[in-house]
Parts: structure tokens; C-alpha cells; sequence
């Protein structure tokens, strides 16, 4: 009856909530200061090369091997997740078992540790003296310093986009059309292929495609165990590295814009799917009820097929994710405790430390209010333009963090197009502690926004359109109908955006200078004290980091678990 109202007053999609000019134009500044003003000194710096300068130098050999490495390892890893993260989707969906909520906590694990720490680590694990790379050098197979580590890296970081975009999809699939499928005579594979795959295939497809623009951006963990040799594992992001090192700075423009303009396509395609896969999500609300008196077609029980699915699971993660962090305790605490303490109360450090906190804390602050307001906009106003919006908050997710540094510096540097009015007021941003905190924001930006909207977009406005023509404004509306559906989604979104700032490698090794003492993060601590062959202290430093990552963990599973007990 309300809903009846609502249209009856609401014809042609006149707004009847209240608040679109604030957010619109809150989302609007911060994320064209924040994101688009930088991404266009990009443009403007690429400006500066005739068209044959430009496809000079983003078609030579060593840069077209470059984006050959990139594509081809990313592309590979991302099939390479798809295949596993089915298989954990479906074993956290459909199977009890023992240590279940770990393993679903596990899988967030790439998001929570920092790029810098997976790359040691899984560089020492591969490498021809390593508890794994030594098994394969005995059959005279490398792996670090290979394409092959680095697929290996970019399946540790892109596993949970394919995760999490296949398991909500599977948890809401009604069932019933399988017991269908098994009672007209299909067996298990043929229901599967038939009945389940081309309903999650949306999903699995987006999270491909997420885990491939990852793949393809990713820096700080596969710039320690490419090893960067020419034509052979060098990659796209380590080459705007090498450019820039150079002070070539146009070169490395040129390759960035080209990396750019590739993860707009990808993350406007994504967007396109998600949008696809909706039609899916209202059919499953529709069919929910069937779950309730329909018996799973599966019963748990100790079968082959569940046996075997969750020993590959607890494999694959203990392999990719368990390891790796055995090997970083074990290896901070090879020269004893001594070593140890001294390693994490050095001056350098805690001074680190604290500059990682500053950061974090900052970047939490600043993009969830802009998550707030950008995932209000997109889920409750309908406007010319939404989904290239969305398009564009989604940017900093594919963007290589290399790339995220490189826009402040052609923003902020002495070559910047802002650079002049700073230097003549005394104002420093790039090689200081404020080009760290840009940084930081910037690659954590869409987070907390990714976390609200799906959840503000399955309530609708219905609720809010009723109070809005009962004359509630748009303050007490928010505070009363709009929060409380949110308040874990928002929790969450906080606690993963606090996850990513505090392990930011690569946007702030490129702005920050790597001024010990000064302008060094904790994952640019631990990357200097590598390169010196203090690998104890590396990786007891590292170790601060993965307690951290596990504090925030933990944090996400009793968030989910309180959410799912208010649900």
C-alpha cells in the first residue's frame, strides 16, 4: 500500500528524498580532488609528447615486453583464482567442517598483509633455498625470478575478489532447482555445469576481472621476487619505477597512461556486470522462501567429492597464505629474542610505526565520510551518469599503486603543474609526510564506499521515500532508517580500508622519497632494511605487520559474526 503511495506521488522519478544536492556535491569534490584532479596531471604531463614521441615510447621493445609480462602473468593468475575460488566459495557455502570460520576469515588475509611483507616472504619461500622453491630446484625447476612467482604473487593478492564475488551469489541460489535437476536424472557435474554455473557465472566473471586488473597493477609484491630481469620478468608497474628513478619522467608518464586507460576499460566492464548479476539478486529474493521448505539436494555427510573439496581448499591456503607467515615468525626470530627487541624499538621503526598510523588513521577518516556520501548518491538517486561515476570511485581498486604515486608527483613535484605556486609559498607535498597521507588515501578510496553499496542498494528506498513525503528531513532520515542498515557493512568497509592504508607499498615508495626517520612507512622500513641484507630485522619488522594484519582479522570475523547475529 505504501509502495502504492510512493508511485502514485512519485511518477516521472522525481526525487522525493531529500539530500541529493549534498551528496552529490560532498562525493562530487572529494572525488575530484582526490582521484580525478590528480589523474588529469597524467594526461596533462602526457600532453607534453608529440603523438609519435608517445607511441615511441610506449610501443619499444623493452615496454611492449613489459606489458606482455603484466597481461600474460596477470591473466594467468586470475584463471588460476577463478578455478580455487570457486572451489573455497563452494566448500564456505555449502559444507560445516571444522576450523570453517577461519578458513573464511583466511581469505581476506591478502587484503590485511602488506604487499611489501607477501613479497619477501614468498620470494624466500620460492626461491631455490626455500622451504618450497627448494623441492622444485631439485627437479631443476625456479621458480622466484620467473613468470611463475610472479602468477604466484598476483594469485596470493587477487584470491578474495573471486571469493567474495562468487560466495554471496551461492549463498543466495535456491537450491531447490538442483534437487529439480537430480530428481529428473542429472548427476552432480551435469547439475552443477547446467543449473549452477551460468547463474554464478556474473559473479565469477567480475571477480575474475577484478583479480586481473589487480594482477595487472599490482607492484608490491611482485617486485621482490620478479627480480626485474630485462624482458623477462620485468613488469609494467616496476618499469614506471625504473623510468622514474631515470628522472624520465615522460617515458613514465606515457606507460601509465596506457596502464590507465586499461583499467577504465576493466573496471567499466566490471561495473557493467554487477549491474547484469542485479537481475539475478532480485530473482533470488524472490525464490527465498524455497529454501526454507526445500531439503538441500546435498546432504554434508563425509562424501568423496566434500572430502576432497576442502583438502584442496586447506592446501591451496596453507600453501599461498600459511607459509608465508611461518616463514616471516620463524625468520624474525632466527638470531633470538635480543635480535628481535632491537629490531622492533629501533629508532627508525617506531618512527615508521608512528608515520603508518598517522596515515592509516587519515585515510580511515577521509574516505569513510566520502563512502557515506557517494554510496547514498549511487543507491538512492537516480541521475545521468551514475554508473560513470561509479566507474571512476572504482579506479584507485585497479589503478598500480605505482601509477597512484606517479599523479601526485606530476600534481605536487617541482615539475607538477602545481609545483610552482607551492615552492613560492614554502608548501612541500611530495618527499614529505602530506604526499604520504594523499598517497595513502588514494589507493584506499573506494573501500569503505564498495562495502555500502551492495547493502544500501538490497534495502532500496522505499522506507526513506515514505518518511521523506511524512516530512522527515534528510538528517533525521539517515540517522533513523538509512544508518542503522548500515552500521556493519560501514564497520567492516573501516576495518578493510584500515587493512589496505596500513600496508600501502608501492603509491608511497614512489611520493614518499624513502627519507629514513622522516617520510618511511613500516612496509618501506622493512623494504630498505631487505635491500641491506638485514633479513632478520626485515622480517621482524614484518612481523608487527602480520600481527597487525591478524588483529585485523579478527576484528572483520566478530563483525561478521555480530552482523550475521543481528541479521
Amino acid at each position: 500500500m505504501q509502495q502504492g503511495i510512493i508511485k502514485k506521488k512519485n511518477p516521472h522519478g522525481v526525487r522525493v528524498i531529500p539530500g541529493f544536492g549534498l551528496t552529490f556535491g560532498v562525493s562530487a569534490a572529494m572525488l575530484g580532488c582526490l582521484v580525478l584532479i590528480p589523474l588529469a596531471s597524467i594526461i596533462w604531463s602526457a600532453g607534453r609528447l608529440s603523438p609519435a614521441q608517445f607511441w615511441q615510447v610506449v610501443t619499444s621493445r623493452q615496454i611492449m615486453s613489459g606489458y606482455a609480462v603484466s597481461l600474460s602473468c596477470a591473466f594467468g593468475a586470475a584463471l588460476i583464482n577463478v578455478l580455487f575460488g570457486i572451489i573455497l566459495a563452494w566448500v564456505l557455502v555449502r559444507y560445516e567442517f571444522p576450523g570453517k570460520r577461519i578458513l573464511d576469515g583466511m581469505i581476506e588475509l591478502p587484503f590485511a598483509l602488506p604487499t611489501a611483507v607477501a613479497g619477501i616472504s614468498l620470494t624466500t619461500l620460492y626461491s631455490d633455498q626455500g622451504w618450497i622453491g627448494s623441492l622444485f630446484a631439485k627437479a631443476g625447476i625456479k621458480i622466484a625470478y620467473t613468470k611463475a612467482g610472479i602468477m604466484i604473487a598476483m594469485v596470493f593478492v587477487g584470491i578474495p575478489f573471486v571469493v567474495r564475488s562468487v560466495q554471496p551469489v551461492l549463498e543466495k541460489f535456491d537450491r531447490g532447482y538442483e534437487e529439480a535437476a537430480m530428481m529428473l536424472g542429472a548427476g552432480r557435474t551435469k547439475t552443477f555445469f547446467r543449473i549452477i554455473f551460468p547463474e554464478i557465472f556474473p559473479a565469477v566473471l567480475a571477480g575474475f576481472g577484478l583479480a586481473f586488473a589487480r594482477g595487472i597493477g599490482e607492484y608490491g609484491s611482485v617486485v621482490f621476487i620478479a627480480g626485474n630481469i630485462p624482458f623477462k620478468t620485468q613488469i609494467a608497474p616496476l618499469l614506471i619505477m625504473s623510468k622514474l628513478e631515470q628522472y624520465k619522467y615522460a617515458d613514465a608518464t606515457a606507460i601509465a597512461v596506457v596502464l590507465l586507460v586499461l583499467s577504465f576499460v576493466v573496471m567499466f566492464l566490471i561495473n557493467w556486470i554487477q549491474i547484469r548479476m542485479q537481475r539475478f539478486n532480485d530473482g533470488g529474493e524472490k525464490g527465498a522462501s524455497l529454501k526454507k521448505v526445500i531439503e538441500p539436494f546435498e546432504k554434508d555427510g563425509h562424501s568423496p567429492v566434500k572430502i576432497l573439496l576442502i583438502i584442496i581448499s586447506m592446501v591451496f591456503l596453507i600453501v599461498m597464505m600459511v607459509l608465508p607467515l611461518m616463514l616471516v615468525i620463524s625468520g624474525a626470530l632466527k638470531e633470538g629474542w635480543n635480535a628481535y627487541q632491537h629490531a622492533i624499538f629501533d629508532e627508525y621503526t617506531v618512527k615508521a610505526l608512528k608515520l603508518t598510523i598517522i596515515a592509516t588513521v587519515t585515510a580511515v577518516v577521509v574516505n569513510t565520510i566520502f563512502g557515506i556520501f557517494a554510496a547514498i548518491l549511487i543507491s538512492k538517486y537516480s541521475f545521468r551518469g551514475r554508473q560513470v561515476l561509479a566507474t571512476l570511485i572504482d579506479i584507485p581498486f585497479s589503478i598500480s599503486p605505482v601509477i597512484a604515486g606517479l599523479v601526485f608527483s606530476l600534481t605536487f613535484g617541482n615539475l607538477g603543474w602545481m609545483g610552482g605556486f607551492l615552492q613560492s609559498h614554502n608548501i612541500k607535498i611530495v618527499f614529505a609526510v602530506p604526499g604520504v597521507l594523499l598517497a595513502t588515501i588514494f589507493v584506499t578510496f573506494p573501500f569503505v564506499f564498495r562495502e555500502l553499496l551492495p547493502v544500501l542498494q538490497a534495502q532500496g528506498k522505499d522506507e526513506e521515500e515514505a518518511a521523506a513525503l511524512m516530512g522527515a528531513g534528510k538528517w533525521r532520515i539517515f540517522s533513523k532508517i538509512t544508518f542503522p542498515h548500515m552500521k556493519w557493512a560501514l564497520l567492516y568497509g573501516v576495518v578493510l580500508c584500515t587493512a589496505r592504508a596500513m600496508g600501502e607499498f608501492g603509491a608511497v615508495s614512489v611520493i614518499s622519497g624513502h627519507l629514513r626517520g622522516v617520510t618511511n612507512t613500516l612496509p618501506l622500513h622493512v623494504e630498505i632494511l631487505y635491500n641491506e641484507f638485514n633479513t632478520t630485522a626485515a622480517f621482524a619488522v614484518s612481523s608487527l605487520l602480520v600481527l597487525m594484519a591478524v588483529i585485523i582479522l579478527i576484528l572483520r570475523s566478530v563483525i561478521v559474526a555480530a552482523g550475521e547475529r543481528r541479521q
